[in-house]
């Protein structure tokens, strides 16, 4: 269909035996198009036809992608037309130093709300050479060594 997302550029699949829930690899999938910019905002995310097409799930599964994806404000759906990307994370750089480690873990509650996590993404824990403790949205950051 026409402005429909191209499905036959699929690169990611599913992988069932992880353990991890695959509405939230789909979500996952889909937020990561959408932070490399190939789903802009404006542009339209997978359908649910599209989503059994590409990854072979059923609409609830389809569904529960979308709602993750909301949760995050990532996208919006407007009832009869589709759903849309409504924003896009912008990338941060965090430059490391000297005697500065770093973890990576599942979010608090708290952060999951401050770093606009979701459910889907861990966090980066930056411990600097003084003490103090940095968490960041690991979908989001990138690292450099100074």
């Amino acid at each position: 269909m026409p402005g429909e997302p191209d499905v036959a550029a699929a690169r990611v699949q599913i992988d069932y035996e992880s353990g991890e829930k695959v509405y939230l690899q789909i979500a996952r999938i889909i937020r990561d198009r959408i932070i490399n910019g190939e789903l802009p905002v404006g542009s339209q995310i997978p359908s649910g036809s599209q989503m059994r097409k590409e990854w072979g799930v059923n609409r609830l599964t389809g569904a529960q992608a979308v709602d993750e994806l909301r949760r995050a404000g990532l996208v919006a759906t407007r009832p009869g037309v589709g759903t849309f990307v409504a924003a896009s994370p912008r990338q941060q750089i965090v430059t490391l130093h000297p005697g500065d480690q770093v973890s990576s873990r599942m979010p608090t509650e708290s952060e999951r709300e401050d770093l606009q996590t979701g459910f889907l993404t861990p966090v980066l824990v930056v411990t600097r050479s003084d003490g103090t403790v940095e968490p960041y949205n690991a979908a989001v950051t990138r690292m450099t060594v100074s």
